[in-house]
């Protein structure tokens, strides 16, 4: 039975805030929450699962959740006074929409076999300062995740947080952030540097959600609103929030570069190398939303992850173009005799017959055999009395 107290209760993070709308009990059998399936990733896991990438999710500590289990890797605590497991809830949270595990409970992650290295920056009341989260950047540039994913925002600029995101930009390692759930308030830092990838918040009816930051900086909407994933105590949640938006980004892109790792291994080019290069190959697979082109709300769009993943390597698909056929030289427009020939010689001959026998009566009206006129024009006036009483 829910606790009908804990339904709209707020858990404050490093900014943005998201709401925990409903903790659920452990469940029996699997769930695959509504962005996943709207999304079609269900269908790209024959190609990945997103093995072989590691994402480091900087947040408020390690998830010991059964349906994470060893999907998650301890790596550094810069919190004093608290030990590395996640109090808070929020972290097992993202983790999960990561990279929770394919089995027969629970729910499901977005890349179900990539790993997740847990660092806290952040507090069991879900705030920190500039120092834990530089410090947790360092350790990003030491150990060279694939992807860094970071669910939590100020509205101030910070010169130090931004070096160290430069740096991770340089050594091509994406940072993914959410942008806020500030409204029309301006996208958070370290979303809005223009080196992340800034995700915004959409909800399961395809509508940008009334809490998503909005600004310049968006990149990428993910969904975000309502999201069902791991919580503490084992449980689960449902909660909303560019927060939840931001990892399932960072999932795809773990999907997208593990696609491309297998084919380097297998001889054929990786073109997702830099930062640069997984941009613009997402947005090769965006789908517009929102005004024409890239806008405050929506960013670029959302991301067709079916087409991301499956364009070349779908063994249901021949990746080679079919054949071009031949065509043959057009034939050219006949001219309006040839194509209405038989319609003019019809309607010439109909035209012949009657004048033909408007003539011949016009003739044999003028030769009619009058008895009482003779052959000069005399009228016999006794002959046609007789005539005319016969």
């Amino acid at each position: 039975m829910i606790d009908q107290a804990q339904i709209i209760k707020h858990i404050k993070t490093y900014l943005p805030v998201v709401c925990l709308e409903e903790e659920i009990s452990h469940e029996n059998s699997q769930i695959v929450d509504w962005g996943v399936v709207q999304s079609k990733i269900p269908e790209t896991w024959k190609i990945t699962k997103g093995e072989g990438i590691k994402i480091m999710v900087i947040d408020t500590g390690h998830p010991v959740h059964s349906d994470i289990a060893e999907n998650a890797v301890i790596g550094e605590n810069f919190v004093n006074g608290e030990g590395h497991e996640d109090y808070n809830g929020h972290q097992t949270h993202c983790t999960g929409i990561i990279c929770a595990k394919n089995n027969k409970f629970g729910m499901v992650g977005v890349a179900p076999e990539s790993k997740c290295l847990s660092v806290k920056a952040l507090n069991k009341n879900g705030s920190g300062d500039f120092q834990g989260l530089a410090q947790a950047l360092d350790y990003a540039i030491k150990t060279k995740p694939d992807v860094v994913s970071m669910s939590l925002g100020s509205p101030t600029y910070s010169a130090l947080i931004h070096e160290k995101i430069r740096i991770l930009y340089e050594m091509n390692i994406p940072v993914v952030c959410a942008a806020g759930n500030s409204g029309n308030a301006g996208v958070n830092y370290p979303a809005a540097f223009p080196e992340t990838i800034a995700v915004a918040s959409y909800n399961k009816k395809g509508l940008v959600s009334g809490f998503s930051s909005k600004g310049d900086q968006v990149d990428w909407a993910a969904p975000g609103e309502k999201i069902y994933s791991t919580y503490l105590n084992n449980n689960y949640s449902v909660l909303s929030g560019t927060s939840m938006a931001c990892p399932f980004v960072a999932g795809i892109i773990a999907l997208m570069l593990s696609k491309h790792k297998k084919q380097e291994e297998n001889g054929d080019t990786n073109d997702c190398k830099t930062v640069e290069e997984i941009k613009q190959h997402l947005l090769k697979y965006t789908i517009d939303r929102g005004k024409k082109g890239k806008d405050k709300s929506w960013g670029y769009g959302i991301i067709n992850v079916q087409d991301l993943i499956l364009e070349k390597d779908s063994p249901d698909s021949d990746p080679s173009p079919p054949p071009v056929k031949p065509k043959p030289e057009p034939k050219p427009e006949p001219s309006f005799v040839k194509k209405n020939l038989a319609w003019i010689v019809c309607g010439t001959f109909i035209t012949i017959v009657i004048i033909f026998y408007i003539t011949s009566l016009i003739q044999s009206n003028t030769n009619v055999d009058v008895p009482y006129i003779d052959e000069n024009g005399n009228v016999d006036w006794d002959k046609k009395f007789e005539e005319e009483i016969k």
